[in-house]
């Protein structure tokens, strides 16, 4: 992939990395931890979810797609096909589980609060086992302590996974979603939601954040 397409892939706004049943509303909870145990539970169920999917789409192929497919990827030659089965990763998606999440998030908190200000929690981390961003959003029926730099309780937290070799990338969406916090009005709108749909079609409607 180009750097351009890179470009094109990370220039995510809130709609492109969340999806409602990755949100919670009005959710109650007592801790900055159980926050982001919660945020983990969100992305790990997301995160099998979809690869489960994936597996039976590819089940499901059909018996010339599925010889076509060694000779595409290179790995044949001629028509001798390998028999080895490649071995599970530890850190495969199919078996992330949301402790191992949660010990991501915890691990980022070490390093410093992700506390953004004005009662908004941005934790995030890398993951070797996934392919593209993804995100979780929880807003809370009443703010938690988040060690934030002007020490005011957190009711707005958006947890964000991205693939570990996309560091330039992952500082590019952090920057964008902090500017899209930036903006009073719209964390008044998110806090006032109730229903994950339409907190979700709320930010389906929003412009692009240089145009806000």
């Amino acid at each position: 992939m180009s750097r351009q397409e890179l470009q094109i892939v990370y220039d995510m706004d809130l709609s492109d990395l969340l999806e409602p049943e990755r949100i919670r509303c009005q959710h109650s909870v007592q801790s900055k931890k159980r926050t982001l145990q919660t945020l983990a539970e969100l992305l790990g169920e997301s995160l099998r979810s979809q690869h489960l999917a994936k597996c039976e789409k590819a089940a499901e192929q059909s018996p010339e797609e599925a010889e076509k497919a060694p000779a595409k990827s290179g790995l044949s030659i001629g028509k001798k096909k390998s028999r080895k089965v490649p071995e599970k990763k530890e850190d495969d998606v199919e078996t992330l589980t949301d402790m191992a999440i949660l010990d991501a998030l915890i691990s980022r908190e070490r390093l410093g609060s992700t506390g953004l200000g004005h009662g908004v929690g941005l934790p995030h981390s890398r993951l070797s086992c996934i392919q593209e961003p993804i995100a979780a959003f929880v807003t809370l029926d009443k703010g938690v302590d988040y060690e934030s730099t002007d020490g005011q309780a957190v009711d707005l937290v958006l947890g964000l996974l991205v693939p570990e070799k996309c560091n330039d990338e992952h500082l590019k969406i952090l920057a964008q979603l902090a500017r899209r916090f930036s903006d009073e009005a719209l964390r008044t709108q998110l806090r006032d939601f109730t229903e994950p749909d339409k907190l979700y079609t709320h930010l389906l409607s929003l412009e692009p954040v240089g145009n806000s």
